[in-house]
This record gives structure tokens, C-alpha cells and sequence, in this order.
């Protein structure tokens, strides 16, 4: 069966809906329009198979957007997609991925090519889904006697509004902390040829179209 335009459009409509965005931009004048921050306290990024996502939340702690960072991510069942991406990547290639956690990956990314000093970074590597991430991000703050009152979640970004849901649950007596969910893209759907394909080419990198559907 072709795809047709009517399941473009119900495809994208549900993208749109889980790629959560409660910021127009991922810009200090677009927190400081919605919530009055300057400044997050804590940006997490958790552990995904994007590249980009990784980059994005770099370029947001390095402009100031958060106090303080947090990777998060064990071995799951998606953990290959992240190696592969990385394998394939022009500028990181070369990074180690073998048997690691997708935190310290993405950390290496972090450190080594966007120049953040590794002691900046809280690091999170047992978690292996959006619920665990929640949990265990949770004790790695509590151990380090942190509690941040607000902050920036960047995922894979059909999952951002699942994780936000995760960390809403999993830290309910903490209902002071304000989550923010920014998808550092949103990755939707067209008719090419009479196959769905991205929207935007630059989105391949994410994963191929029959993982993503």
C-alpha cells in the first residue's frame, strides 16, 4: 500500500505532538518570555541516538542557557543506533563506542569536540529507558546534595514529551521542580517519489524511515 497525503498528515500531526517544545527557540530571550529564567538550573540530555541533539544541548550550555549539566544514559536496546551514528560521523569516527554507555559517549562528544571541561559534567550511565533515566538522574542529584528548581530535558524527539512525562512521575515529591522540554528538532514527514521520506534531508542522520515509523 503507497503511502498517501492523509497518512502524511496524521504522521505529522502525532510527530508534532511528541516532539515537545515548551520554548519557541532554545535562546535565553525565549526562557526569560515564558518562565522569567535567565538560566535553567540543570540541562539534562538524555542518552539518544542523535548527533544533533547532542550538539544542540552543547551549544545551549555553552551560551549560558543552563547552570549546571547532566548526561544521562546506560546500555539499552537502542544504544547501537548511537555507536553506528557515531561510526558514520565525519567529525567523530574516531570516538570509542564499543561495549560503553551511551552517556559516556555522548560526554566524549562533548569534551572533546565541544571543548566542555569534564569536570562540569554530571554523569548518569545505568539508566536503559526514559523511566529509569528519571530515577537514576535523581539519585546521581541526590548523592551530590543538588536541587535544582528547574530544568531543561533534551531527548530523542519523539520521546521528549515520554520523558518529561517520566521525570513528572518519577520526582512528584519534588513538585516544586519546573521541567522543560525543548526537542532540539522535529523531525517531519513528506511524499517523495510515493515514499515518505524526511522532510528536512538533514534529519536522515536521526535514524532511517522504517525505524522511525
Amino acid at each position: 500500500m503507497q503511502p498517501n497525503t492523509r497518512q502524511v498528515l496524521l504522521f505529522n500531526t502525532i510527530i508534532s505532538f511528541l516532539a515537545k517544545r515548551d520554548v519557541e527557540s532554545l535562546t535565553r530571550a525565549a526562557l526569560v518570555e515564558k518562565y522569567g529564567l535567565e538560566q535553567v538550573d540543570l540541562l539534562i540530555l538524555l542518552g539518544n541516538s542523535s548527533l544533533y541533539v547532542a550538539e544542540q544541548a552543547a551549544l545551549a550550555y555553552i551560551n549560558g542557557l543552563a547552570k549546571d549539566l547532566m548526561i544521562c544514559g546506560g546500555i539499552g536496546h537502542s544504544t547501537h543506533y548511537l555507536a553506528a551514528n557515531v561510526k558514520q560521523h565525519e567529525r567523530y569516527h574516531t570516538l570509542d563506542v564499543t561495549d560503553r554507555p551511551e552517556a559516556d559517549i555522548l560526554k566524549d562528544v562533548l569534551v572533546k569536540y565541544w571543548g566542555i571541561p569534564e569536570s562540569e559534567i554530571m554523569l548518569e550511565n545505568r539508566s536503559t529507558n526514559c523511566g529509569g533515566n528519571a530515577v537514576e538522574a535523581g539519585k546521581v542529584l541526590e548523592k551530590l546534595q543538588k536541587v535544582p528548581q528547574s530544568i531543561l530535558l533534551m531527548q530523542d524527539p519523539v520521546l521528549q514529551r515520554r520523558s518529561q512525562a517520566s521525570f513528572g512521575k518519577v520526582w512528584q515529591k519534588h513538585s516544586q521542580v519546573q521541567f522543560i522540554s525543548y526537542a532540539a528538532f522535529v523531525p517531519l514527514l513528506k511524499l517523495e517519489n510515493q515514499n515518505l521520506v524526511f522532510a528536512n534531508s538533514a534529519h536522515a542522520e536521526f535514524c532511517s524511515i522504517a525505524r522511525f515509523l
